[in-house]
């Protein structure tokens, strides 16, 4: 194994484990699925059996093809049966303990509400000058601030996973908070780059929805036609509508509809990871960041309130 740490950002570690899960299924039959990186994807039931009752898209378990209702019988040669809730838990991330984390949880801008503000914590603003070094580092290949060099791949991305999202009272007025899993793909055999951050529905609308939009003009809704923005107060749907909207922006990045520079600022706003931030690379105007884990009671590191097991 191979473990260092990077001072300000995380200790990263790249192991070569795996984690067998004997699983059973709804009509009986018995499934062996190995998971290679953490997280797992899965969310379980707060009682026992661990059944899964929500299945991360996009997620390792997704990728395995696992299925809701099925549940954990072992974690490698332990069985699960007899076990208490608590136990059972303690024994499965002990079990996928070993097993390198891929991806990086931002921590959230909570004291950030408006978008003045936000903008400045984080850093969005990205000079002309900056726009094609700055891209380089990910492995977008730009001619300069306004475009693109032609007949050259780059990185894809995929956005539009919401994971969820949770009510922050600032300044006596609650807040909703949007969890976005993001990933990026570099084209070669390796892991994807995965990382999650936490973002208001205005962040999202003034600092990409509205820039997006302006840059396409009359181009806008053949990218977005069935993707609409998601509507002012959060009303039912809105972590649905947010998703689709991500989805197609992440298509209109990845067919280099718009302008370098917009990108850039985009992947700002998202706080993406570079790809090799474990070699000491530090993100401009980036707040520390924590590896995706689990404590001991099987909760998230974010505080999550729900009370259902998670990994």
């Amino acid at each position: 194994s191979l473990c260092f740490r990077v001072s300000g950002i995380a200790t990263f570690c790249w192991m070569g484990e795996q984690a067998v899960v004997v699983f059973g299924t709804t009509n009986g039959e018995e499934k062996i699925k190995v998971f290679t990186y953490r997280p797992l994807g899965l969310q379980f039931r707060c009682r026992m059996p661990l059944v899964i009752k929500h299945i991360q898209a996009g997620g390792q378990a997704e990728e395995l093809q696992l299925q809701l209702g099925w549940e954990v019988r072992a974690v490698g040669d332990q069985p699960l049966r007899g076990m208490t809730y608590q136990l059972a838990c303690r024994a499965l991330l002990a079990y996928v303990a070993p097993l390198h984390t891929v991806m990086v949880i931002r921590k959230a801008p909570l004291d950030a509400t408006s978008v003045a503000a936000f903008s400045a914590k984080v850093g969005v603003c990205v000079q002309n000058a900056e726009v094609v070094p700055y891209l380089r580092q990910f492995g977008f290949k730009a001619k300069d601030a306004r475009s693109w060099e032609q007949d050259i791949e780059h990185p894809q991305l995929r956005l539009g996973l919401i994971d969820g999202h949770r009510e922050h009272r600032n300044r006596k007025r609650d807040h909703t908070w949007y969890r976005i899993i993001g990933k990026m793909f570099s084209g070669d055999e390796s892991l994807p780059q995965q990382w999650q951050v936490e973002r208001r529905l205005a962040h999202i609308r003034s600092l990409m929805h509205d820039p997006v939009k302006r840059e396409l003009g009359s181009a806008y809704n053949l990218y977005f036609f069935a993707s609409h923005f998601a509507s002012r107060g959060g009303p039912p749907g809105t972590s649905a509508c947010l998703g689709s909207w991500l989805a197609a922006l992440s298509v209109v990045i990845n067919v280099k509809a718009v302008s370098p520079a917009l990108v850039a600022s985009i992947m700002r706003v998202m706080e993406i990871p570079f790809p090799d931030h474990a070699a000491g690379r530090t993100l401009p105007g980036s707040k520390p960041v924590h590896v995706a884990t689990l404590n001991g009671n099987g909760m998230s590191p974010q505080g999550e309130q729900e009370k259902e097991e998670e990994e």
